[in-house]
């Protein structure tokens, strides 16, 4: 399963380069704001905005969204932060490019908007040069585990990834004792059979 980890891998090999910049941000924006390949494809600037910290993504049609009026999805993203730096680079590259697309992701030739196939095969090939053998929708499925292992309960979690039905979200969502109301374990004490200190109550003095 897609985990946090595996898109800080991504941050870290990020390259000074077009095709790096723009990968990488199909990938970490699809996770963060648990897009659909189709979603992302359809994403365009103005889709995007800042607001204290955090970034707004208006997805234009959502299965859910049955009166075609759009939702939003709202991702944390601190000024200076890996996402908030990503999403400048690419803008400033897209704007010396001299490409006048209105998408977020625009073919580099045409400036057309990316297919949902092709922005699958664009993350799956990302998340391979990182040693992660993955498909796009296991990025929506990584990011609802870690939502709910951060305490997010099952309607926040739809919310924010416009499931239809708390059963279709379930599918995706592993175990967690977390989720279930049991605190995390804390890690045991590794044993050097040396003596510790006595922790219990003080021995009573013999009688003289």
């Amino acid at each position: 399963m897609m985990e946090l980890e595996s898109i800080q891998k991504l941050f870290e090999s990020l390259s000074d380069d077009p095709k790096s910049e723009r990968d990488t941000l199909i990938v970490v924006l699809s996770f963060f704001a648990l897009l659909r390949a189709s979603e992302t494809a359809e994403l365009k600037w103005e889709d995007i905005k800042y607001s204290k910290n955090r970034l707004e993504v208006r997805i234009r049609s959502a299965k859910n969204d049955q009166l075609g009026l759009g939702r939003s999805t709202f991702v944390e993203c601190p000024v200076g932060g890996d996402l908030d730096c990503l999403i400048k680079r690419w803008r400033v590259r897209v704007s010396l490019s001299g490409s006048t697309s209105e998408f977020l992701f625009p073919r580099f030739q045409k400036g057309d908007k990316l297919s949902a196939n092709t922005i699958s095969s664009i993350a799956r090939r990302r998340l391979e040069m990182i040693g992660v053998s993955a498909t796009h929708h296991a990025l929506r499925r990584g990011s609802a585990n870690e939502l709910q292992a951060k305490g997010l309960n099952l309607e926040q979690i739809k919310a924010k990834g416009r499931w239809r039905s708390g059963g279709g979200l379930m599918r995706y969502l592993q175990d967690n004792p977390m989720a279930q109301g049991l605190s995390e374990v804390p890690e045991e004490k590794e044993v050097t059979g040396e003596a510790e200190e006595d922790d219990g109550p003080p021995l009573l003095e013999k009688e003289v």
